[in-house]
């Protein structure tokens, strides 16, 4: 076989793994069962400290030890946070209208191919996804609106978190790449940029899985090669999850942990319950909590 086929087919089974990881997970999340289970064996980390070696460890024992020290007024307040952005965001549609389920997807798929032709970071997507959400659950957009409408959504959404987040904005007219279906106007976009900005009531900084993901990266410090592999493996699924419409039916905490639950399976071979247990612990869930605490 030749060099590129072979790299081609190595792909494919790559994203055909990810799509079963990512079913998996949200299926996992319906489930009224206190277990995680996966049918796939989980990889195994090549580089970095072995997981024997206590400098490689996701959770070491140090940590559980300066956790009792810690004031946990951060991770309270994003629960609270949490909350509070569950009862003002209104009841999302996305998940019962096949149409609009498949508009959503069409249009985070499309945000996604442009943020990585840019080189945007993880949180450009995470906020641009929330904000489409977040939008679309709103009163201001209409189950019968123009076919183009959720383009022009998506294109204003993208363009706020970058504007949020990127230390370089591009043009908005230069954000319509990757076969956009529509081309819109600078200042057509600049006119739905305030009209989501006033929907949104201007909270440009919500509280997503990604916090959450964060909070415990922070106390975990990176220190070793397992630690970035973990973030990045967390990243690189929380965006696949995120992606389904499934996922916004729950809390960015629920998301976050089932996530980061599901990458220790892959990274740690030996005793997962145990990290998985102290995961929960530093985040003061119980796993009855991660499956029973969802969106109504």
């Amino acid at each position: 076989m030749a060099i590129p086929e072979q790299q081609e087919v190595e792909q494919n089974e790559l994203n055909t793994q990810q799509e079963q990881n990512t079913s998996s997970l949200l299926d996992a999340l319906y489930c009224e069962e206190g277990t995680w289970e996966d049918d796939s064996e989980g990889e195994v980390l090549q580089e970095g400290p072995s997981v024997n070696n206590p400098s490689g460890d996701l959770f070491s024992i140090s940590l559980l030890e300066q956790d009792l020290f810690w004031e946990d007024e951060e991770l309270l307040s994003l629960f609270s946070k949490e909350k509070e952005q569950q009862t003002s965001v209104g009841v999302s549609n996305v998940e019962s209208d096949p149409f609009l389920s498949r508009a959503r997807q069409e249009a985070v798929e499309w945000m996604l191919r442009v943020i990585a032709h840019y080189g945007f970071s993880v949180l450009t997507s995470i906020l641009a996804i929330n904000y489409l959400d977040r939008f679309l659950a709103s009163p201001c957009f209409q189950r019968d609106s123009k076919p183009w409408m959720i383009q022009l959504v998506a294109v204003t959404c993208l363009s706020l978190a970058a504007k949020v987040e990127e230390t370089h904005v591009h043009l908005l007219l230069d954000l319509q790449v990757e076969d956009t279906k529509y081309l819109f106007e600078a200042k057509t976009i600049q006119r739905m940029e305030l009209l989501v900005l006033s929907t949104l009531k201007w909270k440009m900084h919500p509280v997503t899985p990604l916090s959450f993901l964060d909070h415990i990266i922070r106390r975990l410090g990176l220190k070793n090669n397992v630690h970035w592999e973990f973030l990045r493996r967390c990243e690189h699924l929380l965006l696949s999850v995120v992606s389904d419409s499934r996922s916004v039916r729950y809390l960015p905490s629920v998301l976050a942990t089932a996530t980061m639950m599901h990458v220790i399976d892959q990274v740690e071979t030996f005793n997962p319950i145990d990290y998985q247990t102290q995961l929960l612990g530093v985040l003061k869930m119980t796993q009855l909590h991660l499956f029973v605490n969802r969106l109504r």
